[in-house]
């Protein structure tokens, strides 16, 4: 360790003595060397710390900000029934030359839209020539159409045929089936006892 610290030394030495011939040239020129008092650092302390025995101040109570909620938009609350009724002064003015039919076409309303405005604002359309669903013609196919399945029934009846059976065949609804069965004053039992039923 000594040899290292020795070595150094008397590498550092001729920078030692080219400082040594400099301070001397400068003291032979009449300088002056002044030696000034050594500085010690004071740390800056802008909040001294003082010791208290009294409480800390108690916490603020916490209150919660009330936000106004943001102001809807007007909207008129008589908006849907002002509609509803704008639509049914353009049925009206229709409902005496116009069939619901032809009213539903014309204004781009449904017939079930058309219907109700007729019921609740009292007014009705003008009826078909025709007659519609439930004309003079139409009714007069059903009786001819009723008739014929009438004499089909009975034949069905005679084979021992059930009455879902028969309905089936004549692809018609139950309600129907029993409807012609009064109507023609046809006693046809539900199960056919003492005979072996037909294949439907």
């Amino acid at each position: 360790m000594i040899s290292i610290l020795r070595n150094e030394v008397e590498r550092l030495r001729p920078a030692h003595d080219e400082l040594a011939a400099a301070v001397e040239q400068f003291l032979a020129a009449g300088g002056k060397i002044e030696e000034l008092e050594s500085v010690v650092f004071k740390p800056r302390t802008p909040n001294p710390i003082t010791y208290s025995t009294q409480m800390p101040p108690a916490p603020k109570p916490f209150v919660r900000r009330r936000v106004e909620p943001a102001p809807l938009p007007f909207a008129p609350l008589d908006v849907r029934s002002d509609k509803r009724a704008k639509q049914a002064e353009l049925a009206k003015a229709l409902a005496p030359t116009h069939t619901q039919s032809q009213a539903s076409m014309a204004l781009g309303m449904t017939s079930k839209t058309l219907k109700g405005l007729a019921r609740d604002f009292g007014f009705t359309f003008k009826r078909s020539e025709h007659g519609g669903y439930n004309g003079p013609e139409r009714q007069k196919q059903l009786v001819e159409r009723n008739a014929k399945f009438a004499e089909r029934i009975k034949e069905f009846k005679e084979q021992g045929v059930t009455q879902r059976q028969a309905y089936g065949r004549l692809g018609i609804s139950r309600k129907t089936f029993e409807r012609i069965l009064e109507d023609h004053g046809i006693d046809y039992p539900k199960s056919t006892r003492g005979k072996r039923p037909c294949a439907a």
